[in-house]
């Protein structure tokens, strides 16, 4: 998906708000240091962030339940795009760099924002991870099946830590150490268990994984950055990093399509314009669900809700895109989702308020 909401849909990025109260701040100080206006005085900050009506509190009680749906039907059209546009990833990921632009843009406009007062050159520098993440995710799947991708994506711990030990030094706790080990386990026997396509009819190569690993890296220094910048620009919300990391990633990608001449191999009249349009906006809908959720419920309550979307995409893979299944996958499986629960739980601010993590892009991988 798109990032905004750590679904990275990364399956959609993420975009940590770890900075105190930061749209508190910008209601008490609404001009920046520069004296621009950074939140329109006729526009309250709530809306700015995200569409109100999902904070309704008869909108609220519904906001798992249609991540979770946002989140599978954006699965499987991902999965089906891949598979009938064989060789055009890049248009793919176009319409969801797209829609999560145009969209994000929509709601500043409408809700007064002011779309200008950024640090662009910073959002540059993590749009240029949101394109690598999500392109890569997406050209992988010539490599690997639907299902790896999924589970090497959940893996983001994986070298979050190994960036975290080698870059900044850091020590790990012991729960994280154990979730490491029960992903890279898991990750491992189901890789093995899909080589040679004998689990789900396409083999996954030591390259697709090798790829799909570059593109949670990039997400893992991705939310590096955009803790640092939300730290340094505590004006910013969601919107306004949704606007621009993923408008300057479409510009990228739609470069990148007339280079590789990518759209002289279908013509404009054979595209499914509909549900490429609809896909991409499953990925801003997913992402606006989780931010509310996590304001509304929780952190703990978002990452349940994401991991069972994740565990629903598999399930659906195997019954909509029909694969031999082995018992294998199972365990595998199981070693994963403990493995996130583990680090999940030992996260988790124990006796203080969670903090708010919000990504810029759906992905909702």
């Amino acid at each position: 998906m798109c990032t905004a909401a750590n679904l990275k849909y990364n399956d959609v990025g993420a975009v940590p708000m770890s900075a105190p109260s930061p749209h508190k701040a910008a209601a008490a100080s609404p001009t920046s240091a520069h004296g621009k206006a950074s939140v329109s005085a006729a526009a309250p900050v709530a809306e700015l962030e995200i569409p109100s009506f999902l904070m309704n509190p008869r909108m609220t009680p519904l906001l798992p339940f249609i991540l979770i749906a946002a989140g599978c039907l954006h699965a499987v059209l991902q999965e089906e795009l891949m598979e009938g546009m064989k060789g055009l990833p890049l248009i793919i990921s176009s319409f969801e760099f797209g829609c999560c632009a145009l969209l994000s843009l929509l709601w500043l406009c409408i809700t007064g924002g002011d779309p200008r007062n950024v640090p662009v050159w910073t959002l540059l520098r993590i749009s240029l991870l949101v394109l690598s993440s999500l392109v890569s995710g997406n050209v992988a799947l010539r490599w690997v099946s639907y299902p790896i991708k999924v589970v090497v994506k959940s893996c983001k711990l994986l070298p979050t830590m190994a960036l975290g030990a080698l870059l900044l030094r850091k020590r790990y706790t012991l729960a994280d150490q154990l979730a490491a080990v029960l992903l890279c386990a898991g990750l491992v026997g189901f890789t093995l268990a899909d080589h040679g396509g004998g689990g789900t009819g396409k083999g996954s190569s030591p390259l697709g994984v090798g790829v799909l690993l570059f593109a949670v890296s990039c997400d893992a220094v991705q939310v590096l950055l955009s803790e640092r910048m939300l730290r340094a620009s505590p004006h910013l919300t969601p919107m306004h990093v949704m606007l621009y990391t993923n408008g300057f990633a479409f510009f990228a990608v739609v470069a990148a399509i007339l280079s590789t001449g990518e759209h002289t191999l279908v013509p404009p009249a054979e595209l499914p314009w509909a549900r490429l349009t609809l896909y991409g906006t499953c990925s801003w809908v997913g992402v606006c669900c989780f931010i509310g959720l996590t304001r509304s419920w929780g952190a703990t309550a978002a990452v349940v809700a994401t991991n069972s979307r994740k565990l629903l995409t598999i399930v659906l893979s195997f019954l909509l895109f029909p694969k031999p299944f082995k018992a294998s996958f199972a365990f595998s499986g199981l070693a994963i989702v403990g493995g996130v629960l583990l680090h999940t739980y030992g996260k988790q601010p124990h006796g203080h308020k969670a903090k708010l993590e919000v990504t810029t892009t759906k992905k909702a991988e």
